[in-house]
C-alpha cells in the first residue's frame, strides 16, 4: 500500500506515515457452542463477581454483555494487561444503547469491568439470564450482538491513514485539507479517494480491535479539549458477521469505541472510560 501512495504523495509525506506505525491486536469472532463464563467472547454471559451488584441502568434494569476479554488468551499488548477480564456491558434496552452525548464518560448506560482474577464465585448463566426474565420487551431491545461468539486475537500493527484526532495531531489537518496542498492534479483525486479507502482497509480500520488507531462512521466525538484526555483507544467492535444467520450490528452497520487515558490503562484503572458508538 505504501508503494501505491507514493504515487500521489511526496516523500516527506509516506515518511510521516511510516512512523505512525502501531501494535493493536485485531479480533475476529467464531461461532461456538459452549463457552465458558471466563473465555473472551461477544454476547451471552460472562464472569461477573457475586461481591457485586448485576450491572444496571438509571432504571434498574440490567445491561448486557457487549464483549468481554481475557488477556491470558490474547497477545501480549504494549501497556495493556497480561492477565484478568475486561468486560464491556451495554444497555439493549435503550435505542441509543446507553450513549450518553452529554457525558459520553458517565458509567450508567454502560459499563467497563476489570477483574483481575477469577477467585470469587461467579453468578451463573441461569441467575443471569433471570435478572432480564421480566424486563426484555422485544419491542424495546436492541441488541448489538445477537448470539455468543469466542473472540480471537492477533496481535497486527497499523498506520494512521483515517480521520481522526490523531490524525490531525500526526499530520497537522484533516485529510481533506492536506489533500487540497498535495494533490494538486484534480483528475488524480478520485482514484486517489479510492487509494484511500482501500488504505484504510487494509490497515484494518472497519474490524474490530484492542489498541491501534479508531474509525468512526461520522467523526471523532474527541474534539472538544476536555474528551481529548480519551488519548487511547481501548476497544472497538466494528459491525461484523459472525457467521451465516448472524451479524453484530451497531444501527446502520456502525462501530463501537471504548477510549480511555495512557496512564488510566497502564494503571488498570478503568473508572474513567469514554464510550462512543456511531453509524452512518
Amino acid at each position: 500500500m505504501i508503494e501505491r501512495l507514493q504515487e500521489f504523495l511526496p516523500a516527506a509525506c509516506i515518511e510521516k506515515i511510516k512512523l505512525t506505525k502501531k501494535p493493536r491486536i485485531s479480533l475476529t469472532f467464531e461461532a461456538t457452542e459452549t463457552l465458558t463464563l471466563t473465555q473472551s467472547k461477544i454476547g451471552g454471559r460472562g464472569y461477573l463477581s457475586k461481591k457485586m451488584p448485576y450491572p444496571v441502568d438509571q432504571n434498574q434494569k440490567p445491561l448486557s454483555l457487549l464483549a468481554q476479554i481475557n488477556f491470558a488468551e490474547m497477545p501480549v499488548l504494549a501497556d495493556f494487561p497480561t492477565k484478568g477480564l475486561l468486560s464491556f456491558y451495554v444497555n439493549y434496552h435503550d435505542d441509543l444503547l446507553g450513549l450518553n452525548f452529554d457525558d459520553p464518560i458517565k458509567q450508567q448506560g454502560f459499563r467497563v469491568i476489570y477483574t483481575e482474577s477469577f477467585s470469587d464465585e461467579s453468578y451463573t448463566e441461569a441467575e443471569q439470564n433471570a435478572f432480564f426474565e421480566q424486563t426484555i420487551d422485544e419491542n424495546d431491545y436492541y441488541p448489538v450482538v445477537p448470539k455468543e461468539a469466542s473472540i480471537i486475537g492477533k496481535e497486527t500493527a497499523q498506520l494512521l491513514v483515517a480521520d481522526s484526532v490523531d490524525f490531525e495531531q500526526a499530520y497537522g489537518g484533516n485529510s481533506y485539507e492536506l489533500l487540497e496542498n498535495i494533490v494538486t492534479d484534480e483528475s488524480k483525486m478520485d482514484d486517489f479517494y479510492d487509494l484511500s479507502y482501500d488504505a484504510m482497509n487494509e490497515a484494518g480500520y472497519f474490524s474490530s480491535q484492542l489498541g491501534g488507531y479508531p474509525f468512526f462512521t461520522q467523526e471523532d466525538p474527541r474534539y472538544t479539549k476536555e474528551r481529548q484526555y480519551y488519548d487511547t483507544l481501548l476497544f472497538q467492535l466494528a459491525s461484523d458477521q459472525i457467521d451465516e444467520q448472524s451479524e453484530i450490528m451497531w444501527g446502520d452497520c456502525g462501530v463501537g469505541n471504548f477510549f480511555i487515558h495512557h496512564q488510566d490503562l497502564i494503571n488498570q484503572d478503568f473508572t474513567k472510560v469514554m464510550y462512543n458508538w456511531d453509524c452512518s
